[in-house]
């Protein structure tokens, strides 16, 4: 949905921060899906009965998520509204959305609307204090790839901390935070290790 403007995959991986939502939803429920692609995560909620709408500024790839979705929505997230009618939903998922945002914090505030009383936001964002980043900094590199934690489409940058703070302050509580990586030493030293972290909040 940004500027290479791919049509999507979601990987099959259980530790991927898209399998990892999927298996947090509860079955029957109403889902917003914000930079739903091509409709991956809808796909495979289907299996809970879930009732989805999709938003992605990607018309290509939205003509294939209209499949899996109640609705569907193009719009453009740089301008940090949602813009769609007025529901209430049990869940709201940014899975690897906000970075690429220049002010998530106004995209999150927007959401809050749209969230049922006891409803929750699932987020995923890299992690930039991952040790790889942090050992190049020491030797001065900080040089742009085409995909991962330091894409030149990424905007913005959090750690665990900031994120969880950017997260407060637009009147949500991260309940609980998963890493997101690969190795046996992951949950032991998660800020150095993850790839990016998820965060399930509540309205406070």
């Amino acid at each position: 949905m940004f500027k290479k403007d791919p049509c999507l995959t979601m990987s099959t991986s259980p530790h991927s921060p898209h399998s990892i939502v999927i298996a947090l939803i509860r079955a029957s429920t109403k889902i917003l899906d914000v930079g739903c692609n091509t409709g991956f995560v809808g796909k495979a909620l289907r299996k809970k009965k879930v009732v989805a709408d999709g938003i992605d500024i990607n018309e290509k790839a939205l003509k294939i998520a209209a499949r899996y979705y109640q609705s569907t929505f193009i719009r453009d997230l740089y301008l940090h509204k949602l813009s769609i009618p007025k529901r209430t939903y049990d869940y709201i998922l940014f899975i690897d959305i906000l970075e690429h945002l220049p002010r998530p914090d106004l995209l999150l505030q927007d959401a809050k609307k749209y969230l049922a009383k006891k409803g929750t936001i699932i987020i995923s964002m890299p992690n930039i204090a991952r040790l790889e980043i942090r050992l190049n900094l020491l030797l001065g590199k900080f040089a742009y790839t085409d995909a991962g934690i330091i894409s030149e489409d990424h905007l913005r940058f959090f750690t665990r901390e900031s994120a969880i703070q950017m997260i407060g302050a637009c009147g949500f509580e991260v309940e609980k935070t998963i890493p997101t990586g690969l190795g046996h030493m992951l949950k032991l030293f998660d800020t150095l290790t993850a790839f990016q972290f998820i965060y399930v909040c509540r309205l406070k």
